[in-house]
């Protein structure tokens, strides 16, 4: 059956039904607060945008409560988060960015994609069911496939899945995150206690309060069984860069005259997209040229051309050492 073409939507307007798509959370209203804040926008703004958008029968505003989407406000979102979604598989796969820097470049390039380059994008990528948090990728028809969600403590020993979501305080996130556990991760239950569970990440195995599982959201794969190749090549992955740690380091570290090969860039907002404007991404070389007397601010050339950047900027950016 053929899709039927959406009129254009202006790319605000587009950006507030994404927006809403995604925080989502048990098909609750997104809180006008949340929306503001994810928008980098003032909640009275927020407040007139949304009237405006229920006025065209794209979304349901309540007071107190917050936003949600009707069928045709949800449709024309999964329109636009499809694109976003295969941009970030593109671009994190293909290309070697991390999920922050793709996910901002997603963000342009979504409003510029054709119906026609999102069905090739699609199939070039082998038609991916999740992008790299392990957020499901709407189908071609604008809907979104079910998903079964279970708390990581109801598993039993030997079952296999992904992260979908850690429905936790920020330290609590912090703390996952650095052992692994993030949206998209692959893991094996190894054993579980009536108070703790043993996990497997990657190449490690985390022991986690069960009370702690119980707010960890996981998808089992087709049969409760995750495919053992991909938690291999997930463990092959972070050996792999354990090797590398050695001979990376950050940018502000290269001595005058050494050469390296930008790896990662972190940082968030005005800096980083600073630093990826000036042509700073992963896979371009730099040359540290000269260093300030009192190491601020380092002189160096990417690209063929001279940049200067304040120390606590470089630091910002991890770099292979060239050999």
């Amino acid at each position: 059956m053929p899709r039927t073409p959406l009129s254009p939507l202006s790319e605000s307007t587009q950006m507030y039904l994404v927006t809403i798509a995604r925080l989502r959370v048990d098909d609750q209203p997104v809180p006008l607060s949340q929306l503001a804040d994810d928008l980098s926008i003032s909640p009275v703004s927020a407040n007139e945008m949304c009237r405006k958008l229920q006025d065209h029968g794209l979304m349901v505003y309540q007071p107190y409560k917050g936003a949600s989407l009707t069928a045709e406000g949800e449709r024309r979102a999964y329109y636009i988060l499809r694109r976003h979604r295969l941009w970030e598989v593109f671009l994190v796969d293909k290309l070697g960015f991390d999920y922050d820097q793709s996910h901002d470049a997603a963000c342009q390039l979504e409003h510029a994609t054709s119906e026609l380059l999102a069905d090739q994008l699609d199939a070039f990528l082998g038609y991916p069911a999740v992008n790299p948090q392990g957020e499901p990728i709407p189908r071609t028809d604008g809907s979104l496939a079910e998903r079964a969600l279970l708390p990581l403590a109801k598993l039993s020993t030997g079952q296999r899945g992904h992260v979908v979501r850690c429905d936790v305080n920020e330290a609590a996130r912090a703390f996952l995150a650095e052992r692994g556990m993030r949206p998209g991760a692959p893991f094996a239950v190894m054993a579980t206690a009536e108070d703790s569970l043993l996990v497997q990440v990657g190449g490690a195995h985390i022991s986690l309060a069960r009370s702690l599982g119980e707010n960890v959201q996981v998808e089992l794969a087709e049969k409760g069984k995750f495919a053992a190749d991909e938690l291999q090549q997930s463990i092959l992955e972070e050996e792999s860069e354990m090797a590398k740690t050695n001979s990376q380091i950050p940018l502000h570290e290269l001595k005058t005259g050494q050469r390296g090969v930008i790896v990662h860039v972190s940082g968030k907002g005005p800096v980083k997209r600073r630093m990826m404007d000036m042509g700073l991404v992963p896979g371009s070389e730099v040359q540290v040229v000269r260093v300030a007397p009192l190491g601020d601010p380092i002189e160096f050339t990417v690209k063929g051309y001279s940049l200067s950047l304040r120390k606590s900027e470089a630091s910002h950016i991890q770099v292979e050492v060239s050999t």
